[in-house]
């Protein structure tokens, strides 16, 4: 059973330290792709799979391609329809909006298992965890499957309020030293178990991300 200490630190972290999560990623293309990456520590497999990079690295044919255009909703950032800024809300209201965010992921994530076979949705899951890269570890799934103690949680909250209150520097390099930050506080057997996880190389630069105010954004 999920302890509830780890919950709140993890959504505490996640909304605290998202400029260090975000992938890096190129200027938004034409017709909006990208729409709905958000918080990098909050990335959707649905957002990830109206990426073309995505779609290349997947092997998605044509028929594949056309149902994600119609059947995947373009969600606002944070994977949401709404509802303001997370940072803004009460403790009540926050968890309100993390209750509906995650069931709008559930809804999006059994269209996503509909449109893929086996192997892509594999794929997909491992491009997903490249993409957050520390963030990957405030991700409940992963946090679980590692076994991410709240200790371990604390100190890479510690670690990014850090490097955040340094500020400046170039964002691609502070969130690759934030990952490796974050891998030095695993042991040897998480470690491997990331790295498993992980699967083969996806270059995240690829990636498209739509910035707070709506428009694309380069980081």
């Amino acid at each position: 059973m999920e302890r509830p200490v780890r919950r709140v630190l993890l959504v505490a972290l996640v909304l605290a330290s998202a400029p260090l999560l975000a992938p890096v990623a190129s200027a938004q293309p034409p017709g909006g792709r990208g729409r709905g990456m958000g918080m990098g520590g909050m990335m959707s497999h649905a957002a990830l799979l109206r990426q073309e990079a995505v779609q290349a690295d997947l092997g998605l044919s044509a028929d594949q391609k056309s149902k994600v255009a119609s059947e995947l909703p373009q969600r606002g950032p944070g994977g949401g329809g709404g509802g303001g800024n997370p940072r803004d809300m009460t403790d009540e209201e926050r968890q309100k909006w993390m209750e509906e965010r995650r069931a709008r992921q559930a809804e999006d994530d059994k269209k996503v298992a509909g449109l893929l076979d086996a192997k892509q949705l594999g794929r997909l899951k491992e491009i997903r965890i490249q993409a957050l890269g520390a963030g990957a570890l405030m991700d409940e799934t992963v946090a679980k499957e590692l076994g991410i103690t709240d200790d371990q949680v604390s100190k890479l909250q510690a670690a990014m309020q850090s490097m955040r209150g340094q500020g400046g520097g170039d964002p691609a390099e502070m969130r690759r030293t934030m990952y490796t930050k974050a891998l030095e506080m695993l042991s040897p057997e998480q470690k491997t178990k990331l790295e498993a996880l992980r699967g083969a190389p996806f270059d995240t630069s690829k990636l498209q991300m739509r910035g707070p105010g709506g428009g694309g954004r380069a980081l």
